[in-house]
C-alpha cells in the first residue's frame, strides 16, 4: 500500500477537484496580475518596457519550440525589431513602428532562410508577439486608456482563470480533444460566463453600466482569448513540446500564460476602432 506525504495529502485535501498545482498557479497570477496593473497604471515608457520584456521571453520559447537547433539570433532580431517598434509607438509614431515590425519579419525570414531554419516560423514571430504589442500600446495611449485596458485585462484574466476553474471541477466533453487534451466545454462555458461576471463587475465599480454592447465586446473578447489559447496549443502539438517554457511556476512558460491575451488584443483594438462611444473612452 503507498501512503500520500502529508504535504501531498493536504494539499489535495485544500484544492479538492482544483488540483494539487492550483496554489502555485494562483499565487503566480496574482503577482503576475498586479505588476500588470501598476505598468498600466503608469503608462508610456514602463508599460512599454514591461511589454517588450514579455516579448522578449516569449520570443526565446518561441524560437526553442519551433527552430532546431535555438538559435539566439532568431530570438535577438524578433526583439529587437519589437523594441524599436514599441519605442516609436509610445511616440504615436504608428507608420514607423509599423515598418519596424515589417523589417523585423523580413530580416528573420533571410536569417532562417541562410541558415536552413523554418522560414515561416521565423517570419511569423515579430509579427505574432509585436502587433500585439503595438495594439496595447495604441490602446493605453488614448483618452482613458488606462482604464479600458485594465478592463481589458480583467476580461482576459476572467476567461483564463474560470475556464480552468470550472473545467477542473466539471470537467465533461473536451473542447478540441486532437489539439488540447485538457480543454474541456464546461471550461470554454464557464471562461466565458466569468469574462461577462468580472467584467461587468469591474464597468459598474468604474462607474460604467455594462448593456448589451459591452457584454457582446466581453463574449469577443472572451472567445478569441481561448481561441488564442488553442492555437498554441495547436503549435506545441506541432512540435510536440508541452510547454512553452519554464518561466512561470504552476503555468509553464510566458508564452503560455499570455497566449490568450495576443488573440484577443486583436479583438478588442477592433472594437475600440469600430466604436466612437465606447463605455471607457
Amino acid at each position: 500500500m503507498t501512503v500520500a506525504s502529508p504535504d501531498t495529502a493536504s494539499t489535495r485535501s485544500a484544492w479538492g477537484p482544483l488540483g494539487s498545482d492550483f496554489g502555485i498557479r494562483l499565487a503566480s497570477a496574482l503577482v503576475l496580475f498586479g505588476i500588470a496593473l501598476l505598468v498600466v497604471w503608469l503608462g508610456g515608457w514602463p508599460f512599454a518596457a514591461w511589454i517588450v520584456l514579455a516579448c522578449a521571453v516569449m520570443a526565446v520559447e518561441w524560437e526553442r519550440m519551433t527552430q532546431s537547433p535555438f538559435h539566439w539570433a532568431g530570438a535577438l532580431l524578433a526583439i529587437a525589431g519589437i523594441a524599436i517598434a514599441a519605442a516609436f509607438a509610445v511616440k504615436a509614431l504608428y507608420l514607423y513602428a509599423c515598418i519596424a515590425l515589417g523589417v523585423a519579419a523580413f530580416v528573420a525570414f533571410l536569417h532562417a532562410q541562410l541558415s536552413g531554419r523554418h522560414r515561416r516560423w521565423a517570419f511569423a514571430l515579430p509579427l505574432y508577439l509585436g502587433i500585439p504589442a503595438l495594439l496595447l500600446i495604441w490602446l493605453r495611449n488614448a483618452p482613458d486608456g488606462h482604464l479600458s485596458v485594465l478592463w481589458f485585462l480583467f476580461v482576459v484574466w476572467a476567461t483564463d482563470s474560470w475556464a480552468m476553474i470550472v473545467g477542473r471541477v466539471f470537467k465533461g466533453p473536451l473542447l478540441a480533444p486532437v489539439i488540447s487534451p485538457k480543454k474541456t466545454w464546461s471550461g470554454f462555458i464557464g471562461g466565458t460566463l466569468g469574462a461577462i461576471g468580472i467584467g461587468s463587475l469591474f464597468a459598474v465599480v468604474a462607474g460604467r453600466t455594462p448593456d448589451v454592447g459591452l457584454v457582446a465586446a466581453m463574449v469577443a473578447i472572451s472567445l478569441t482569448a481561448q481561441a488564442g489559447d488553442v492555437l498554441e496549443s495547436a503549435v506545441k502539438r506541432r512540435f510536440r513540446a508541452k510547454d512553452a517554457g519554464a518561466a512561470i511556476p504552476g503555468h509553464g512558460g510566458v508564452l503560455d500564460r499570455l497566449d490568450s491575451l495576443l488573440s484577443s488584443t486583436l479583438a478588442f483594438a477592433l472594437i475600440r476602432a469600430l466604436w466612437p462611444g465606447f463605455p471607457f473612452s
